[in-house]
């Protein structure tokens, strides 16, 4: 028998989350964020930050579901964190004039998505996580051909950091959270290496 064959699959989960909506009083906000990666206890927990700002500590950009809930939780336990970002933090695509008012109306819709889900489930699949994702996409479209391209060549080096995380730590279990807008095009992307075994995240 091989090499490959006898290597153990690795298991990753991609969760998704809404950013800045986790601060509304809403059953998916952060508390229950906590609870739910506290629950699955990962061996590895991939985020969404660059190694620059995990080597100094500085979080104060980051997103509230990173800054005050899941690094605080990692320090509290033996959980271990992989920063997989760029360079640089992803930006919020923006636009000026009608663009950018259309935009916030569809970030108004992206927080209602949030209001009325009730836990993690239903925006990581079904129909909030098509909407959601759709909405997002609207919103790269009308940020115009550089912010979609930023938003390629950063979901590519994230996929591409994941796969290495497998390939460092075959076996492990691996939990991604990164922003909804990227799960629907990192888990097929990682479907393609027999290596890697994605699973949903309530299967991790």
């Amino acid at each position: 028998m091989s090499a490959e064959l006898l290597r153990p699959r690795t298991p990753v989960a991609v969760l998704g989350t809404l950013a800045e909506f986790h601060r509304e009083p809403i059953p998916y906000n952060l508390k229950t964020l906590v609870r739910l990666v506290t629950d699955l206890n990962p061996d590895l927990l991939c985020l969404d930050i660059t190694r620059d700002q995990w080597r100094r500590r500085d979080f104060e950009e980051l997103p509230p579901e990173y800054r005050e809930a899941l690094l605080p939780l990692a320090d509290q336990t033996d959980i271990v964190v992989v920063p997989i970002g760029g360079e640089q933090p992803a930006q919020e695509p923006t636009a000026a004039g009608w663009k950018g008012r259309v935009i916030a109306g569809l970030r108004s819709w992206l927080a209602y998505l949030q209001r009325t889900s009730p836990g993690p489930a239903a925006i990581n699949q079904g129909v909030r996580h098509h909407v959601a994702d759709t909405l997002y996409s609207t919103i790269n479209v009308l940020a115009g051909r550089i912010a979609q391209q930023a938003r390629k060549a950063h979901t590519s080096h994230l996929i591409q950091q994941v796969v290495e995380v497998a390939h460092r730590d075959p076996g492990c279990r691996i939990l991604v959270v990164v922003n909804v807008r990227y799960c629907h095009l990192i888990r097929p992307a990682l479907k393609k290496y027999p290596e890697i075994e994605v699973v949903p995240y309530t299967d991790l």
